[in-house]
């Protein structure tokens, strides 16, 4: 009876073995990114983290990468800054690869190698209230959007480089780069104001509140990528 009564004690603890990843990569540079003010989490439900090399500090952040299928990786920095004339985003991206199961038009089904994300936490769109109650439940599934009216840039998969269209009414996503730019350097210098006028027809409410940093390489994905990517801005300050 006690040999039986151990063996069942020890099943759900090999459950939870089988659960949690072999190993977390560890990220060269964590430490200085987060004393920079950036924070690290994982998107998505099952991801787990890739292998990374950080570097941050003053208006500047650079990451490498090299994302495996079900694995991802969000840096955020917290910020108050009201846009500014000289607001210009410098963004260089490298990726030796796309998500060619990325459906880059459709919300929640879209998952970009590479992006960056200007979040006006402060302003928002007119959404019906019965929106908003549907909204929240998917993103109780999904994962939940930073509150507010959002621009990114990307790397995406179909869409032609140059589009930008809605994923949402409340995020708008400019396609920097795509299949005809693998291995290639992207480099855009994105005036934040003018962009949120193209995205818009109107200035944003308030200040920038967040910038996002994001990988990600979903689990229907074959073999590993890799990427790059550098920012430049007065609003990282």
């Amino acid at each position: 009876m006690t040999k039986h009564r151990s063996i069942l004690g020890f099943v759900p603890v090999a459950l939870l073995l089988l659960l949690l990843p072999a190993s977390v990569p560890r990220a060269g540079g964590a430490e200085e990114a987060r004393k920079a003010g950036w924070e690290e989490e994982t998107p998505g439900r099952w991801n787990s983290l890739p292998e990374r090399t950080v570097e941050a500090g003053g208006d500047t952040f650079r990451a490498e990468l090299v994302l495996s299928p079900r694995t991802g990786v969000a840096w955020e920095k917290r910020i108050s800054r009201p846009l500014q004339p000289e607001d210009i985003l410098s963004i260089e991206m490298v990726s030796t690869g796309i998500n060619r199961t990325s459906q880059d038009y459709v919300r929640y089904e879209a998952h970009f190698p590479l992006s960056v994300t200007v979040v006006f936490g402060e302003d928002s769109m007119n959404l019906p209230w019965k929106r908003r109650i549907a909204d929240f439940f998917r993103e109780f599934w999904h994962g939940f959007s930073p509150k507010g009216v959002r621009l990114t840039f990307a790397f995406g998969n179909r869409v032609p480089e140059g589009s930008m269209y809605r994923l949402g009414e409340e995020e708008t996503v400019f396609l920097v780069g795509g299949e005809a730019e693998l291995g290639k350097k992207i480099t855009e210098s994105r005036n934040i104001k003018e962009d949120f006028r193209a995205a818009y027809a109107r200035d944003p409410k308030g200040p920038v509140t967040r910038i996002l940093v994001s990988a990600e390489r979903p689990s229907r994905e074959d073999g590993s990528i890799k990427g790059e990517i550098r920012l430049t801005s007065p609003l990282l300050r």
